[in-house]
């Protein structure tokens, strides 16, 4: 019996842009800026964004280049690692001095990402964030950045994945990023589009 696969949702450069440019106007959103910053250059699911631990990203004073994810915090229960680009570390370090600056605690296993209290899941002010908390902040940045559609929190891992597929051309490399169990879950990001088409004609030039 054959099955078609659906095309997994992504976000286009000019809405990564638009979100990441609003979301990073003012110092009182910085956690919501590195939450979709870290979900679209890592492909962390939500779950996984909100069960970091200061001491999972920081190194000494700075942050780590190579994180590795504790396996109870992952989907399938498995221990994986994730890469974070310099101008991600560079962001994960003013994060982590705006949280000191505000009294946040950033020791030990102290949560990466903290309620500020009430939203939808009526958080108290100073918990871990949690997962319907972050979607909920997904969804209203998306009306802020002016956003024509609206797209769920795992279209940011998608994006990661469909991007860095199109950038390197390597299956099994973005297998590894994504942490897939099987190649064939990744095959979903091989998928081409009316736009993919249209710019490789234009690169022909007999």
């Amino acid at each position: 019996m054959h099955t078609t696969k659906t095309m997994p949702k992504t976000l286009t450069d000019a809405e990564v842009h638009a979100l990441l440019a609003a979301t990073g106007r003012a110092e009182r959103d910085l956690r919501d800026h590195v939450v979709l910053l870290l979900a679209v250059t890592t492909g962390l699911r939500v779950s996984e964004l909100v069960a970091l631990n200061v001491d999972d990203l920081r190194n000494g004073k700075g942050v780590k280049t190579l994180v590795t994810l504790r396996a109870e915090t992952t989907k399938g229960k498995r221990e994986g690692e994730i890469v974070l680009p310099e101008k991600v570390r560079r962001k994960v370090a003013a994060f982590l001095a705006w949280k000191e600056k505000r009294g946040e605690a950033i020791k030990g296993e102290a949560p990466l990402f903290v309620s500020r209290g009430g939203g939808p899941a009526g958080a108290v002010a100073g918990s871990r964030l949690s997962v319907r908390t972050a979607e909920h902040i997904f969804s209203c940045w998306q009306a802020r950045a002016g956003f024509d559609r609206r797209s769920n929190f795992h279209s940011l891992r998608h994006t990661f994945a469909t991007k860095l597929l199109r950038a390197t051309g390597n299956l099994r490399l973005v297998q590894r990023a994504c942490r897939h169990g099987n190649v064939q879950t990744t095959t979903i990001y091989t998928h081409v589009t009316s736009d993919d088409v249209a710019r490789a004609a234009e690169t022909l030039t007999w």
